[in-house]
């Protein structure tokens, strides 16, 4: 089904009815979005196999690649486009910023990637979300493969196995049984084998990205107050994540490798914050929590989601040094999401600018800053107070970010545009390759210019 010929309601309305809708047309949007979601609903929970999710980067230095991305939810009064055709990549060892007013889609393109939509209303209708993994290797039972001890000849190296009183064991012959030796890291977990696979995150099923997300990627959530269970104690709920995630894992190597996570994001006490609660902590001490628990299944991308918005200044900079930091350790990268742009020009290698659901331009964060194209772009520039400025009152651009039902052919920003020309009132403005990094979508730099 034609997702844009879902709601085409007000278009033949007059100027003063045209943001109402009667009895009989929400009945209609109604129907039409209950059948697609009905549709999306049973293809995202289908049993496909493992031929259908499985594809390959386009660039081999990439860990995540999102190619015309198109994230809605139906509405009783339509579909709402918040991500409606978005494409950027995020290279491996590197920030990758996303900035924008509320409402531009950056959150939901975030979700969309950790498959964390509210079903069924949410819905990834179409476009591409390839992510390159470090997935156990199994055999063919499905099983992880352990990585085993060897001596000096290239030997495995077996040991006797003991029962529960410690006494070897033997086999009917009289002979003490034997069994590999297992190498194991700092926190005491087995290790094992490990591939690189890319998974398309938007094709893979539900019950396959409970392994992925946790561990090959992960979350930091802007509120920890709302993401930790008050009834639970820190330690309870870092050790669920080596639990859940790391084969052979036990109550005592999880707790171990609790206790890691915390002094890797810089807690002076892990062993009294390990059975604290978190309402016991101060907000950054969350925070900190948050990450250390996002750590704990070695994901190669994490998922940063305004993580600075509710902590003073002091701790804002301590969070993002930790993150600078750890961008190096993990041996992945980062996808930072934030409205406040001092940010990114500290964090971001890489800067994405979205608006209304589409991106509006792209480029290296020496790109953006100093040489940003796109009028929003450099109205959100404008909106940042600085110590030179000279200006009584702040500049803000005008207007408000459009509704995102039902928007028009033409483009997002032409009403509140001060560089709008004749052709903004045309088709929707084509990304513009300005150089081998920097991308716009603007009728200022179309190719003729």
């Amino acid at each position: 089904m034609d997702i844009k010929k879902i709601f085409k309601k007000g278009e033949n309305k007059t100027k003063s009815d045209k943001h109402y809708l009667s009895g009989k047309e929400v009945r209609e949007i109604a129907k039409a979005n209950s059948k697609e979601m009905r549709r999306l609903e049973k293809e995202k929970n289908r049993k496909r196999p493992e031929s259908e999710y499985v594809t390959s980067m386009r660039d081999d230095g990439n860990i995540l690649e999102i190619e015309d991305l198109h994230s809605y939810f139906f509405t009783d009064q339509g579909v709402v486009k918040a991500v409606n055709g978005v494409s950027f990549d995020i290279p491996l060892n590197s920030t990758v910023g996303v900035v924008g007013e509320s409402g531009c889609g950056k959150s939901v393109t975030s979700m969309s990637v950790m498959r964390l939509l509210q079903g069924p209303t949410g819905q990834i209708v179409n476009g591409a979300i390839r992510f390159k993994a470090n997935d156990f290797k199994r055999d063919k039972n499905g099983e992880p493969i352990p990585v085993y001890e060897k001596d000096e000849n290239g030997d495995i190296i077996y040991d006797k196995v003991l029962d529960k009183d410690g006494n070897v064991k033997t086999d009917k012959d009289g002979k003490p049984l034997l069994k590999p030796r297992q190498k194991k890291d700092s926190a005491g977990l087995g290790v094992y084998e490990k591939e690189e696979k890319v998974f398309d995150i938007a094709k893979t099923p539900i019950h396959e990205m409970y392994r992925i997300r946790g561990r090959q990627m992960a979350m930091v959530f802007q509120e920890p107050m709302t993401s930790l269970n008050p009834v639970f104690t820190i330690g309870n709920q870092l050790d669920e994540v080596t639990l859940l995630h790391i084969p052979g894992a036990d109550k005592a190597s999880a707790k171990a490798r609790s206790l890691q996570m915390l002094e890797m994001v810089g807690i002076a006490m892990p062993d009294r914050v390990y059975a604290s609660y978190p309402h016991e902590l101060s907000g950054g001490m969350r925070q900190r929590v948050m990450i250390a628990m996002a750590l704990a299944g070695e994901p190669r991308l994490i998922i940063a989601d305004e993580p600075t918005t509710a902590l003073d200044v002091t701790i804002q900079a301590q969070i993002l040094e930790l993150f600078n930091d750890l961008k190096t350790r993990i041996n992945g990268s980062i996808l930072l999401i934030t409205h406040d742009l001092g940010v990114i020009a500290e964090m971001a290698d890489y800067v994405v600018v979205m608006y209304a659901g589409r991106i509006i331009e792209k480029g290296t964060a020496m790109e953006i800053f100093h040489n940003p194209l796109h009028p929003y772009t450099q109205g959100l520039q404008k909106s940042k107070p600085t110590m030179k400025s000279s200006e009584n009152e702040l500049f803000n651009i005008p207007g408000n970010v459009p509704n995102p039902i039902n928007m028009p052919d033409n483009c997002y920003f032409k009403e509140r545009c001060s560089k709008c020309v004749k052709k903004c009132s045309g088709d929707y403005p084509e990304m513009i390759q300005v150089s081998p990094t920097h991308f716009v979508a603007c009728h200022l730099y179309g190719k003729e210019n």
